[in-house]
């Protein structure tokens, strides 16, 4: 524990240190992010140190059972070289964290998060690699900014404990220039929770292979030939063993000069084994499907399209259609349509947003209503509102405040999940290169059959971000 807590006090120093003798420095401004790479070596540094104070912060149904105090101190580093040939970016973070929520404390290094990304062009191929390792406390995930799948599952709420992701993967594309081209992706990615309560939370791990071979016919038609697979294990309490098989050819018509077609049809086969209680097995198997007509306008575009597909549950359809703008001083998107599931539901989906960009303030709404089969196979309706608005009061300081709602709808249990929060912030820039945010956030939270909670939230945060090209 001693050389543990040394080297993380020696990282904060040396990251807190490194400005005053880095040069040149990239300023800070309001919610700084680190600049982007023009080309060769660039070092990307960062520090964050806040307080957050919150009656509830579990958000516990049935009140708050006290005051949370957290003091979160986040390091990022950044490494990026970009040539004319290839591209390599690792970003990494971890958080520094005194807090005192009740019924448990915490003092020490938390949410390491690693990505590594390259990327290498041949004359006629390309080559990607990319990597993720991610551990973090679930209590301080914001569930509307985590994986949808999670969000699906109704997971994030109760059950503690930690979660770490790891994914992995590779794709290598050759004949990018030529008549016929071939490309290979791999993946892999693993799910696992630690000293967790919740019976929902279980580990799981997917590997998937797929191919794609193109023909370009001519300039306007192109055809794809995919085929691919994937293997999906989970230690739930079935024991789900899942082997997905997919072929489908594609076509890419350029119909006329502003209408284009986009067209696939293959077929699907699913075949889930489960271990517990005893061993039983189900397969899943039809004809899968899109068909998406695109029709390009002098302010945007309009489209429709039809799809067909297959989970564990059986076949889905939808239909949509849309409308895509292109403002003055902003955009606006709207689409809807329906869709029918194996049990033979229909349900509205469809999405609307709209953003605008003014001198000195810009504004952004989005509304949307989706289905989907989540990883426990069950059908799920997601409807989500997320606006925002940020107002630059003048060159060192600006105000942002911010809405989400959100209703998880699970149609195969019958649990129902509504989320809110609502965030201001007030940003103050002190020097070129130190910021500091102050603000309250409110968050409520409803689960059928468990009963609602809220929580009342008031932070402050310094925060510095810097660029060192050696």
């Amino acid at each position: 524990m001693g050389k543990t807590s040394s080297k993380i006090a020696v990282i904060a120093a040396l990251t807190t240190l490194y400005p005053t003798f880095a040069a040149p420095q990239q300023p800070g401004g309001a919610g700084a992010t680190p600049a982007t790479n023009p080309g060769g070596v660039q070092l990307d540094f960062g520090v964050s140190t806040g307080l957050i104070l919150d009656d509830n912060f579990k958000l516990s149904t049935g009140g708050g059972t006290g005051l949370s105090k957290i003091s979160d101190t986040k390091l990022s580093f950044g490494l990026s070289n970009i040539t004319a040939v290839d591209q390599l970016t690792f970003r990494s973070s971890g958080v520094i964290r005194f807090a005192d929520i009740p019924g448990r404390s915490i003092a020490g290094f938390e949410s390491p998060d690693a990505q590594l990304n390259y990327m290498r062009d041949g004359k006629n191929s390309r080559l990607s690699l990319d990597a993720r390792y991610r551990k973090a406390d679930r209590e301080f995930l914001d569930p509307f900014k985590v994986e949808q799948e999670e969000q699906n599952t109704n997971a994030q709420i109760g059950g503690g404990g930690t979660q770490t992701w790891q994914n992995y993967g590779a794709s290598y594309t050759v004949g990018l220039q030529s008549p016929i081209s071939f490309s290979v992706t791999a993946r892999h990615s693993e799910i696992d929770y630690s000293n967790t309560t919740a019976t929902t939370l279980y580990d799981s791990r997917t590997d998937s292979l797929r191919t794609s071979t193109g023909f370009r016919v001519s300039p306007v038609t192109q055809l794809t030939l995919n085929l691919g697979g994937s293997h999906y294990v989970a230690n739930d309490a079935v024991g789900t063993d899942r082997k997905t098989q997919d072929l489908s050819l594609g076509l890419q018509q350029d119909i006329n000069p502003v209408l284009a077609l986009n067209a696939s049809l293959g077929w699907s086969q699913i075949d889930t084994d489960y271990s517990l209680p005893v061993p039983s097995s189900k397969t899943r198997d039809g004809a899968v499907g899109t068909l998406t007509l695109t029709q390009t306008l002098a302010n945007g575009t309009v489209w429709g399209s039809a799809t067909s597909s297959l989970s564990v549950n059986g076949s889905r359809q939808s239909l949509s259609f849309g409308r895509d703008w292109t403002l003055p001083l902003g955009t606006l998107s709207l689409s809807a349509g329906t869709t029918r599931g194996a049990n033979g539901d229909n349900a509205f989906i469809g999405s609307a947003a709209y953003t605008s960009q003014l001198q000195a303030s810009d504004f952004s709404i989005s509304m949307s209503r989706s289905a989907s089969t989540n990883s426990a196979s069950e059908d799920v309706l997601s409807t989500r509102v997320a606006a925002s608005y940020g107002y630059q009061i003048n060159n060192l300081s600006r105000i942002d405040l911010s809405a989400n709602y959100g209703v998880t709808d699970n149609t195969t249990t019958g649990v129902k999940v509504e989320r809110t929060t609502l965030r201001g912030a007030y940003t103050r820039q002190l020097t070129a290169d130190w910021n500091v945010v102050g603000g309250v956030q409110f968050r409520t939270y409803d689960e059928t059959a468990v009963g609602d909670a809220t929580s009342n939230q008031a932070f402050v945060t310094l925060d510095r971000n810097f660029t060192f090209r050696p």
